[in-house]
């Protein structure tokens, strides 16, 4: 389960343009505290509360960098869900040279243009001997960098860091088909173990860290995802 970050604590947003480097006001918005699959920002103009999510640059645009609370997110916008914007990163002083509201910036300006291509994992990789955080689609195999990790920095713990959101919601899905998985297995060898008059050791649930993040679940259906992690 997953923290809804909303409410009547936010103050107003202002979504942040990489490329001329201005910022815009939003509209107001109101919601209330709820449960759900990941950090969502509910968008219903009706101006009732202090939420205000920044205006969208161009209709289509699906990710973007917004200011929250003095924090800069990556936030995704799913077509069909109009008044929804959903965490995806959250970009916080790294070091490298950049500030997190440049870095916020160009992760949302690359996220949005891989989008056409159908985005469907986040990896590490290297690229000119640097440790990255890159993507895959469907019309490209190759992995399109997202980040540079600053030097001596861990590349997954980096990873998992910045887009926490998808990273927790990514292990909670693994670690549950694992364990259950292990928990057949281990049924299996008391079986056999009581067939054979044995007393056999009971399988450790050992759950690797996964190396990538499948993103499908977090892309609407129009975006070439399952929106199984978004809200229904």
């Amino acid at each position: 389960m997953f923290q809804l970050t909303s409410g009547s604590g936010f103050r107003a947003t202002t979504t942040i343009l990489s490329s001329v480097g201005l910022a815009l006001g939003g509209w107001l918005s109101s919601s209330r505290a709820i449960a759900l699959p990941l950090a969502v920002f509910p968008t219903a103009a009706n101006g009732t509360s202090a939420v205000e999510i920044a205006q969208r640059v161009g209709r289509d645009t699906r990710f973007t960098c917004e200011q929250v609370n003095g924090e800069y997110l990556v936030m995704y916008s799913p077509a069909s869900q109009p008044d929804q914007s959903y965490e995806w990163a959250r970009p916080s002083e790294m070091g490298g040279g950049w500030t997190p509201a440049r870095r916020c910036a160009e992760i949302s300006r690359r996220l949005e243009s891989y989008r056409p291509d159908g985005l469907l994992e986040m990896r590490t990789g290297l690229e000119n001997g640097y440790n990255i955080v890159c993507v895959t689609t469907e019309r490209n195999p190759s992995c399109r960098i997202v980040l540079t990790v600053p030097p001596g920095q861990d590349p997954l713990a980096t990873r998992d860091r910045v887009f926490e959101n998808l990273a927790v919601a990514d292990s909670g899905q693994r670690t549950d088909a694992v364990n259950t998985l292990l928990a057949d297995d281990d049924a299996l060898i008391q079986q056999l173990g009581a067939a054979l008059n044995l007393r056999l050791p009971r399988q450790a649930a050992t759950v690797r860290r996964a190396q990538g993040i499948d993103l499908r679940p977090f892309l609407d259906r129009a975006d070439g995802g399952t929106a199984t992690r978004l809200r229904r």
